[in-house]
């Protein structure tokens, strides 16, 4: 039987901060990672649930399993698991009766699950997301987001967890450096924490200093916008690919000699390791082991390769 690996999609994890209450003991902002780490034990609450109807069936996610990896070693701080999983609460279609055959509603009490673990590596604040059919060519993301809102509200943060693709850096930036003249970038950038590459710190210096936490932008030059590195074109495009921005990133103009419009940084990066993926998931019971070290480091050396830290590109 071939050895089935443990791949994955990578995303950051963006705090967005809510509207201010009119009570001020309502408005604890999620300052540090203990606050994100409250939140992601907080949601495995029962309660916490999503679902989401479509043609046929509805589906109910939920998240469980709070894991704490430890520091994973090499100083990179802690690690923390979950479990999302996907259940099918309710079908509809053809149901046999003592009558006959009709259409109708069929519902499973548990129901059966599709599950997916998912990897937060606080130091870098990147999510290592399991890629399962079942669970990431669907809503999953929405749910989970959900889920963590309303955990994060119940303890009366003003603030919740999203998460964003991280897309492969050179995808965004060859998708940059392709135009001869790049007339129009459109982008929606969100304040980084905690990672900065030089060509980046100073947006983030003004986007901190201006108490920005989202900056849409709308760049437009018929004459072409200046791509050196350094200057705001160029920094908006690192940004976008280190995952702190809404959505895609919309670049316009000339390219390989006629008028062309790209659209980029909505697709995940993708990693995988040669372990198992049943032993993989099965970490929360190997955690204090030296075989569970070896797996939780093994992942966080192939998020290191897909997304290196800023000012070590080169050395890998």
């Amino acid at each position: 039987m071939a050895k089935r690996q443990f791949e994955f999609e990578l995303y950051r994890l963006n705090v967005v901060q809510g509207e201010l209450l009119l009570f001020e003991d309502m408005n604890k902002p999620i300052s540090d990672d203990q606050d994100i780490a409250a939140i992601l034990k907080h949601s495995v609450q029962p309660r916490f649930t999503a679902e989401f109807s479509g043609q046929k069936n509805t589906f109910r996610w939920a998240v469980r399993d709070f894991t704490h990896y430890l520091d994973a070693g090499k100083g990179r701080g802690e690690v923390y698991g979950l479990t999302l999983a996907k259940s099918v609460v309710e079908t509809a279609g053809e149901v046999v009766t003592d009558t006959g055959i009709e259409e109708g509603i069929s519902e499973l009490e548990p129901p059966i699950a599709d599950t997916g673990h998912l990897f937060f590596y606080m130091r870098r604040h990147f999510v290592a997301v399991e890629r399962r059919s079942a669970i990431t060519n669907s809503r999953w993301r929405q749910a989970l987001q959900d889920i963590l809102k309303a955990a994060a509200q119940e303890l009366e943060y003003s603030a919740w967890i999203e998460l964003e693709p991280v897309p492969r850096h050179e995808e965004v930036i060859e998708a940059f450096r392709s135009f001869e003249r790049l007339t129009r970038l459109r982008a929606v950038l969100r304040l980084p924490n905690p990672e900065l590459s030089r060509y980046s710190k100073k947006l983030y210096d003004e986007m901190n200093n201006g108490s920005i936490r989202e900056y849409m932008q709308d760049m437009k030059n018929p004459r072409g916008l200046n791509k050196k590195e350094g200057n705001l074109p160029h920094a908006t495009m690192e940004m976008a690919a280190a995952g702190y921005k809404r959505g895609e990133v919309t670049l316009e103009g000339t390219r390989k000699g006629k008028q062309d419009v790209v659209r980029t940084g909505r697709e995940a990066a993708r990693g995988r390791i040669s372990e198992l993926r049943d032993y993989v998931r099965g970490m929360r019971d190997l955690v204090k082991t030296k075989e569970g070290q070896r797996v939780t480091e093994a992942v966080l050396d192939q998020i290191d390769r897909i997304a290196p830290v800023p000012g070590e590109e080169k050395k890998q």
